[in-house]
């Protein structure tokens, strides 16, 4: 893991186009994640789902201590709950595969990263063409996301936007080129490449003077 005082001051794949800089100090990149052989995006779902399981047993609970069924109550709720998530995880195995197929196998995440925080955008393209459009979009005088045109932000899919003065902790994970930044209620995955790794971790620890580093 690089140490905060030999941070590498510039990206190595600047030179290769991987990570893009534009006019206003704000570096672009574009990471795909082969989505059969991770699963951290099922996990995370199953992690929403294990929650909201726990909620539909807390509140059975309540009804059944409230109508005083006691522990018998108690027994069944959970043997609900534990029932409701199993179903659901079953349920999500062919949906987490139709939605690889629908994305020819790869999660396909573009970053946008400057002093204030970082944007992770899915975009429902490949990564070659992604790239593509990051080039012609950097290259312009606009210096907008309006400058990127059709090809690339028109096929954008959810994004999660983490300002660094409320990140309160942050986990890196080298090895799988991943660095998690928690905030009050959010947790985003920032995803690079091995070259960029100690570039992309020191500038975020940099601008997260108050966040923890586990």
């Amino acid at each position: 893991m690089a140490d905060k005082n030999n941070i590498p001051t510039t990206p190595k794949k600047i030179a290769d186009k991987s990570m893009f800089k534009d006019s206003g100090e704000k570096y672009h990149w574009v990471y795909e994640l082969p989505m059969m052989k991770t699963f951290l995006i099922l996990f995370e779902a199953w992690k929403v789902l294990g929650i909201a399981a726990g909620l539909v047993v807390v509140l059975m609970a309540v009804i059944n201590l409230a109508s005083g069924d006691g522990l018998k109550g108690l027994a069944a709720s959970l043997g609900i709950g534990v029932l409701v998530l199993a179903i659901l995880m079953i349920l999500s195995l062919p949906a987490y595969y139709l939605v690889t197929k629908a994305n020819n196998g790869k999660y396909t995440v573009l970053f946008e990263m400057d002093k204030d925080g970082i944007d992770h955008v899915q975009i429902k393209t490949d990564k070659a063409s992604a790239l593509e459009a990051l080039t012609v979009f950097i290259g312009s005088a606009a210096g907008s996301h309006a400058a990127m045109g059709s090809g690339l932000m028109s096929s954008a899919g959810g994004s999660l936007y983490t300002r660094f003065s409320n990140v309160r902790k942050i986990k890196a994970i080298q090895e799988k080129g991943l660095i998690l930044l928690y905030g009050k209620l959010t947790k985003n995955h920032i995803y690079t490449t091995p070259a960029d790794f100690g570039f992309v971790y020191g500038y975020i620890k940099e601008h997260c003077p108050g966040a923890k580093i586990v």
